[in-house]
C-alpha cells in the first residue's frame, strides 16, 4: 500500500558536510564522472553498502533534468526508507499523495490513482528522510551533488501515465558530463574550505 508522510528534514553538522564531501571527492579523483549511459537524468555512483543499507553518491544538472509531472508519468516510490544530504547545490523534492480514483490518471499494478504533489526546498547542507512507499521524485534548480542512503531492497515501482509521450532521450553526452569533473572538484574545495572557517 502506498503511505504518505512528510519529509523529515534538517541542517546536517558541518562536520558530517565535511566527510562526506571528502569521500565524494575521492571518490571522484579515482573513478572519474559516471556514464550517462545509466540514467539521463542524473549521474550515479554506487558505493560500498553497511549493515543493509545501500549507499550512493549523485550529481544532477538542471538542464539534464526536465521531467514535469504534469505531463509525464514515472513517479517513483521505494519499498524501504531515504536518506539524502545535499552536499551542493539546491533540490526541489516533490513528494505525493496518491489516492486510490477511478477518475485518477496514473496507475499502478492496474489501480488508478490521483495524486497531489507537496513540495520541499532541499538547499545545500539539508538531510532529509522519507519512510517507504511514499511516491516522489527530485528535480535540481542547480548542478548539485548528494550523497543518497536507502534501505536495501529490490522492489521499486512506478506509478505509470499512459497518456504520457516521455521519450528516454538523453541530449547530453559523455563528454559533457566529464567537462563537469573540474567544476565539481573546485565547487568542493570551496565548500570545504567554509565548512572548515565554521569549525
Amino acid at each position: 500500500m502506498l503511505e504518505f508522510h512528510p519529509v523529515k528534514q534538517a541542517q546536517a553538522p558541518p562536520a558530517r558536510l565535511a566527510g562526506l564531501l571528502q569521500e565524494a571527492q575521492a571518490v571522484l579523483r579515482k573513478r572519474g564522472m559516471a556514464s550517462m549511459d545509466q540514467y539521463g537524468d542524473m549521474l550515479q555512483w554506487g558505493l560500498s553498502r553497511e549493515d543493509g543499507v545501500w549507499r550512493k553518491m549523485h550529481v544532477f544538472h538542471p538542464d539534464w533534468c526536465s521531467f514535469d509531472d504534469r505531463f509525464w508519468g514515472t513517479i517513483h516510490y521505494h519499498a524501504g526508507w531515504i536518506r539524502g544530504t545535499v552536499l551542493l547545490g539546491h533540490l526541489e523534492h516533490y513528494t505525493y499523495r496518491a489516492d486510490p480514483d477511478p477518475a485518477g490518471d496514473r496507475f499502478l499494478h492496474g489501480q488508478a490513482y490521483r495524486l497531489t504533489k507537496h513540495t520541499h526546498q532541499h538547499p545545500a547542507g539539508t538531510v532529509y528522510e522519507l519512510p517507504a512507499k511514499v511516491p516522489h521524485w527530485i528535480k535540481p534548480t542547480a548542478l548539485t551533488l548528494t550523497f543518497f542512503e536507502e534501505q536495501d531492497t529490490d522492489e521499486v515501482s512506478d506509478l505509470i501515465n499512459p497518456a504520457s509521450e516521455e521519450i528516454d532521450e538523453h541530449r547530453w553526452t559523455q563528454e559533457q558530463a566529464d567537462a563537469l569533473l573540474p567544476e565539481l572538484l573546485d565547487l568542493i574545495d570551496a565548500r570545504l574550505a567554509t565548512l572548515a572557517l565554521k569549525a
